[in-house]
């Protein structure tokens, strides 16, 4: 009876261990790396919906979509261009016997080169939008994304203090 048990403890844990390890976000994913998105579209989106509040006219505000068009095209193309080198250096690892180290070696210096080229973009484009824009403007949009950022934490806060935040029951006080 206790080796049964004991093997179904065993089998209950590794069975807990391995859910809770896969459940992890993986860095290694470009989904889940933030300065690597091209996710302009919801920037262009806040930009349109409050377009009267940051006193913007339609120049500023198609300039600054053709701006985020061609940055989402050039990211798109040095993504591509990544997942190609990311496919090759899989390759090149699982050949175990015949690693061709040199190889292996300029294709993790090519990733790191466009990792760092889709950063470079990406502030850029920053720049690009911030010469558009008018100091006055900046402000608008600097308190606006500010406003946001501190209600973003309060909510996550209030998950976290909550007993059961799926459903949003508030606590009882007893």
């Amino acid at each position: 009876m206790k080796k049964i048990t004991t093997t179904a403890v065993l089998i209950t844990g590794i069975l807990l261990f391995t859910a809770s390890a896969t459940a992890a976000p993986q860095m290694n994913r470009l989904r889940n790396r933030p300065a690597l998105r091209p996710d302009t579209g919801r920037f262009l989106a806040v930009i349109k919906a409050r377009q009267e509040e940051l006193n913007m006219t339609d120049e500023q505000l198609n300039r600054i979509e053709e701006l985020t068009f061609k940055m989402e095209d050039v990211t798109l193309k040095v993504r591509n261009d990544l997942a190609t080198i990311q496919l090759e250096l899989r390759r090149q690892l699982r050949d175990k016997g015949d690693r061709n180290y040199e190889k292996i070696k300029s294709l993790i210096d090519q990733s790191s080169d466009l990792r760092a080229d889709m950063l470079i973009n990406r502030m850029k484009l920053k720049d690009d939008i911030n010469s558009i824009l008018t100091s006055e403007q900046l402000e608008a949009l600097k308190d606006m994304f500010q406003k946001n950022l501190l209600r973003q934490r309060l909510l996550n806060r209030r998950k976290e203090l909550q007993r059961n935040p799926e459903t949003r029951r508030p606590i009882r006080k007893e």
